[in-house]
């Protein structure tokens, strides 16, 4: 909603998101004992309570929560993360299609563009078709194959808007190792990659930072207001 100041201030909340997971990863108490760690004891102190909350909460989505923050922030960034992933992928990044402008010729039309995509990728269905908003701009086609998992496909056909020749096709059966990398943000991000019971658990998923949070605040005032009598003395006898 802020253009690309909003785009960068919630990439860098999603990175500091995966640095708070990492960090409350490893100060979780229940390294020392596992079981401990997922009990939360209702009967105990109301601050006893609030922590086991804030524990058991955190562990229990501390993944979902790196993946999503990691996703977003990819995204939000992507022209610097990008890169990056090819390289660590060792994966070549594809080359961009484009359309040669043919003067005095208008587009191929649509039926026709649909049938040579069909044809690239037999048994595939159209999912969503990305019209090209300048003249040396693709026809890209979105497609699923029966074999894939995310919903929406991630197949695709590129095509010269002008001629109908093939420029490029994405297999999602087939695809370099950095590009099912940048494929999986989609199900990690939105909790699609186990269907409908995984987009339920992510909704717990969703409110996780909101209750760690609120958790998380009751903990730091309780210590707060505890250090402020000590503050206090030492101030007077100073």
């Amino acid at each position: 909603m802020a253009g690309q100041t909003g785009t960068v201030i919630v990439g860098i909340a999603a990175f500091l998101m995966c640095i708070l997971t990492i960090t409350g990863l490893v100060l979780w108490p229940g390294w020392r004992k596992l079981i401990a760690g997922f009990k939360i004891k209702f009967d105990a102190h109301p601050k006893r309570v609030n922590f086991d909350i804030h524990k058991v909460a955190g562990i229990i989505t501390v993944v979902f929560l790196f993946f999503t923050g990691f996703t977003g922030f990819c995204w939000n960034f992507y022209d610097l993360t990008e890169p990056i992933i090819y390289a660590i992928t060792f994966t070549q990044k594809p080359s961009e299609p484009v359309s040669k402008p043919i003067p005095s010729k208008s587009t191929l039309g649509l039926t026709e563009q649909l049938k040579i995509a069909d044809a690239t990728l037999p048994g595939a269905v159209t999912k969503s078709i990305y019209f090209p908003s300048k003249p040396e701009e693709a026809l890209q086609i979105r497609m699923k194959l029966p074999q894939e998992n995310e919903e929406y496909g991630n197949s695709n056909v590129y095509l010269d808007q002008y001629t109908g020749k093939v420029l490029r096709v994405d297999n999602a059966l087939k695809m370099p190792l950095g590009d099912r990398v940048l494929n999986s943000f989609v199900p990690l991000h939105y909790g699609t990659f186990w269907g409908l019971p995984s987009r339920i658990f992510y909704v717990f998923v969703g409110l996780a930072p909101l209750i760690l949070f609120v958790t998380g605040f009751v903990m730091w005032r309780d210590r707060y207001r505890t250090k402020s009598p000590t503050r206090s003395i030492t101030a007077i006898f100073r």
